[in-house]
């Protein structure tokens, strides 16, 4: 409770559009990339969680929710929102983001000690 007293006004506005639209996975997304904007990392990780409920297609979502697991210390998180978002950037021949999440991707694979094989072909589909 005390906290929501002292949130930012773009907070407000998007939380309020989130209550009235609770479906909108776009609505859940915004909230989520203010939330991640005002360092409140368990507010945003539920909030991408919540745009992929709905858009499980969401590359973003996925992207963002790989970060901020990352940064949590949440490898194998990290690296199947990474792996997807790789998948659905090339879906959508986003070459750019597609490159920058394949990068990503090889520096969680070494920072959490981990192999591409120590994944599922099912863990890396969309």
């Amino acid at each position: 409770m005390f906290r929501k007293i002292f949130e930012s006004k773009e907070i407000k506005v998007l939380r309020a559009q989130m209550e009235s639209s609770p479906d909108d996975p776009a609505a859940h997304f915004n909230l989520g990339a203010a939330y991640e904007k005002a360092g409140r990392a368990k507010d945003a990780i539920r909030e991408f969680e919540a745009t992929i409920m709905g858009n499980p297609k969401s590359a973003e979502a996925h992207y963002n929710l790989a970060l901020l697991y990352e940064n949590q210390g949440e490898g194998e998180n990290a690296i199947l929102h990474i792996l997807k978002a790789g998948n659905l950037f090339s879906n959508k021949n986003d070459q750019v983001n597609k490159v920058e999440a394949r990068g990503l991707l090889r520096q969680y694979y070494r920072k959490f000690n981990v192999k591409p094989e120590d994944f599922s072909q099912a863990d890396m589909k969309e």
